[in-house]
């Protein structure tokens, strides 16, 4: 029967790998329960241990949580709480399936094979994202000082004490007792923040795809196309729950004046005005993206040489992760109705942007190589004995890499009107004189030069500004008040040249002055193609063989062995690419003698 023949032969190419693999994994836990946690419905800090037993391991302190209390806040225990000892949940839904394939079509010189997988992978979050944490906020955490410029320490209540007084504390002879943990008179109202896990935060788990087609284009040597890519979630987020307003914000929101007195580092915040500063809950909710086309040469080791080339575009995309460094704060500190109230709506707003440290476009080798050098081969072939064993069987291998970068526009100058940013690359050297030093640099793009420092000389003729610069040139962001070409010190404005400064009418009829800042730039989370670099790394070999059994190595390897000393990817606010310092180090050799037996 044909057809079955046929199908039965499909089949036989066909591999599969079927796989499901479990993890379970307990929620990391301090030996004496001395982890914290808070709870959001209880406005109290959580522990996972009684009071007292908190007191004897050293956790806390009975002092500072008096304080506590009697600013008004709460620390209880995780029964009070409703949570397990531990402080957060475990997460029982570590599955990860495994799916992988390989088929190969045809046969003689029309074969190729196409492989492919899947997979769920899960991680632990890094103890370092959170733990730190634990260590440096109250309840564990509190700042004692003995300070006689501090009038609330003074013996007499009034100001500058130790400047009218004889020392009565002396470093090293009776200093050991120099702090008091009863004086809790500087422990201010608002000293108190919490930072904490989310009650619910699962493992980081990664799904990994690939296609790869695969197939044999010249003797020894196979060509491979290939699709990868992946999506990360679980990510870590940080989630400020209660920062304090910024004061552009507070001020063209309210139109009154910053809070003062003993409230005035609370009274902004949105979720607790009277006890609690900063409360941040450490979440799982972001994610990143990647895909990816890799093209892969790859020759066998044959004839006396191999190597493997692979190029590869992929874009990387992400909001969270970074080991715990992203955050979201909350809704006071944008513009009313600026961004999402949703929480995860607002985290992809911010935070989803390009990973600047994965290149857009890469390119990788790698080689090994006979050289011909010795019995047989094309120099010395006719040598033996002891001068085959010294110039004969070295070999040279090398990799290297050829990458492209971005780096981040910036946010402390706005886009101008009619401006478009514009990218230049190598095409304008200039230099920069602006330290009283000429440096050489190009202007890779056309961000902020003041206007008086474009191509500027001193009374003497001296440069003392950017040098080189095109005359079409028109900066594509500067602050709101920018420099003026001749810039006038009698000018009433002149104090405030070159900043971002604005005055703001509040509600009693007079004016404030203060700095904008919205918290959300229109260049923020953006990026440009910064400056392409590459490398290579080789090294000089060869095996000896003393006897049956040893074998001596000896290696000369080089880092950099070109000496490329490449342009740093430092490109300024003010779009200069200084080419003062290198952006690799410069080549190292090291030699080595190795035995093996």
């Amino acid at each position: 029967m044909p057809g079955v023949s046929k199908l039965l032969t499909r089949a036989a190419r066909l591999t599969l790998n079927l796989g499901l693999r479990y993890e379970l994994r307990p929620p990391v836990r301090e030996k004496n329960n001395g982890f914290f946690g808070f709870s959001m419905k209880d406005r109290a800090y959580v522990i996972g241990e009684e009071l007292e037993g908190m007191y004897k391991s050293g956790a806390l302190l009975p002092q500072v949580v008096r304080v506590i209390q009697q600013q008004g806040g709460k620390v209880i225990t995780y029964k009070d709480a409703g949570m397990p000892q531990a402080l957060v949940n475990t997460n029982w839904n570590n599955f990860g399936p495994r799916l992988g394939f390989a088929y190969r079509a045809a046969d003689g010189a029309k074969s190729f094979v196409l492989r492919g997988g899947y997979r769920i992978s899960t991680y632990p979050i890094p103890l370092r994202s959170w733990g730190g944490v634990q260590g440096w906020n109250p309840p564990s955490r509190a700042n004692f000082t003995n300070s006689l410029t501090n009038t609330a320490q003074s013996p007499d209540g009034l100001p500058s004490y130790g400047l009218r007084s004889r020392p009565q504390i002396v470093a090293g002879v009776n200093s050991t007792n120099a702090l008091n943990v009863n004086d809790t008179r500087t422990l201010a109202r608002g000293f108190a923040s919490g930072a904490f896990r989310g009650l619910n935060t699962p493992d980081g788990r990664v799904q990994d795809w690939n296609m790869t087609l695969e197939k044999e284009v010249l003797p020894a040597t196979v060509l491979r196309l290939s699709y990868v890519g992946n999506y990360g979630g679980n990510q870590e987020v940080w989630v400020r729950h209660n920062e304090s307003t910024p004061a552009y914000i507070w001020f063209a929101t309210t139109g009154e004046r910053q809070p003062t007195g003993e409230f005035a580092n609370l009274a902004t915040r949105p979720w607790d005005k009277t006890v609690y500063a900063s409360v941040n809950e450490y979440t799982a909710r972001g994610w990143s993206r990647f895909n990816g086309v890799q093209v892969e040469f790859e020759r066998r080791y044959d004839k006396g040489y191999a190597y493997q080339l692979f190029y590869l575009m992929g874009n990387a995309l992400f909001a969270g992760g970074r080991e715990g460094n992203e955050f979201v704060s909350s809704l006071n500190t944008y513009m009313p109705g600026r961004v999402p109230e949703d929480l995860d709506d607002r985290t992809r707003f911010l935070l989803y942007r390009r990973d600047t440290s994965v290149p857009k476009h890469r390119v990788r080798w790698n080689f090994v190589a006979d050289l011909p050098v010795g019995k047989g081969k094309l120099l010395g072939g006719g040598a033996r004995g002891w001068v085959d064993k010294v110039i004969g069987g070295w070999q040279m291998a090398g990799m290297g890499s050829l990458w492209s970068n971005y780096f981040t526009l910036p946010t402390n100058i706005f886009p101008a009107n009619a401006n478009t940013i514009e990218t230049y690359g190598y095409k304008h050297p200039i230099e920069d004189c602006r330290s009283g030093r000429c440096v050489p640099g190009y202007l890779w793009w056309n961000g902020y030069i003041p206007a008086n420092q474009i191509n500027s000389v001193d009374r003497n003729g001296r440069p003392n500004g950017v040098m080189g610069v095109p005359a079409n040139y028109k900066p594509a962001a500067e602050p709101l008040i920018p420099w003026p070409k001749n810039p006038s010190p009698n000018d009433p404005m002149f104090p405030f040249y070159g900043s971002n400064t604005v005055w703001l009418r509040m509600r009693d009829g007079n004016e404030q002055r203060t700095t904008f800042d919205d918290g959300l730039h229109p260049w923020r989370n953006q990026f440009l193609p910064g400056v392409r670099q590459w490398g290579l790394d080789a090294s000089l070999f060869k095996f000896v063989n003393l006897t049956e059994r040893v074998v001596l190595r000896f290696n000369v390897d080089m880092f950099n062995v070109l000496n490329n000393p490449n342009n740093p990817n430092a490109i300024g606010d003010d779009g200069i690419l200084t080419t003062r310092d290198s952006g690799s180090a410069a080549r190292t050799t090291q030699l080595t003698l190795r035995l093996q037996w």
